[in-house]
């Protein structure tokens, strides 16, 4: 594993108890109510429309959690023409109240991959809430992290840092709101 893979790592673990840290303090929630939602219904196959990314997906109730299970397709026409290459990527799925205050998240990360295999990237997502709630005010939302950039850079940077003029990141997630 390179040093820059092992620091993207470290970054991420510490990220997510930094956030765990200030959740757990009690002064702050986790947020989606900035993002798009649809109510979770098992009865319903539902589309949600981000700026770089469209979720296609089912609500799938199970013993213990909120399932959501679909796919996820880039919008390529939403991103600088030179990129052919999803570099990183991590999905987020957020199972939130009427007010947008999150119940339960969980994610998924991905393996490099080229654009053309960005149009349908799968996913199933088990969320499960610390206490019981009526499915009537719960609804879904998505996040997501992507760098993209071009195959050919990638080759040049062989294993190094990637040129900044070729690499473009994405996000959208909840947030922490004290």
């Amino acid at each position: 594993m390179s040093v820059a893979a092992r620091f993207s790592g470290m970054r991420r673990v510490f990220s997510a108890l930094a956030i765990m840290a200030v959740l757990a303090s009690g002064c702050a929630e986790l947020t989606a109510r900035h993002l798009d939602s649809r109510n979770w219904n098992p009865a319903a196959e539902q589309t949600l429309t981000m700026r770089h990314w469209r979720f296609a997906f089912a609500s799938v109730p199970t013993r213990e959690s909120y399932g959501v299970k679909g796919a996820a397709t880039v919008l390529a026409d939403t991103l600088p023409s030179w990129v052919d290459r999803v570099q990183e990527l991590t999905l987020t799925a957020y199972l939130r109240d009427a007010a947008g205050t999150v119940l339960a998240t969980d994610h998924k990360t991905y393996l490099p991959m080229n654009l053309s295999d960005a149009a349908n990237v799968s996913f199933d997502f088990f969320l499960a809430p610390a206490s019981n709630r009526p499915d009537t005010s719960l609804s879904v939302s998505f996040g997501y992290r992507a760098v993209f950039t071009s195959s050919s850079a990638a080759r040049a940077a062989a294993g190094g840092k990637l040129p900044a003029q070729f690499v473009f990141f994405a996000g959208e997630a909840a947030l922490v709101r004290e």
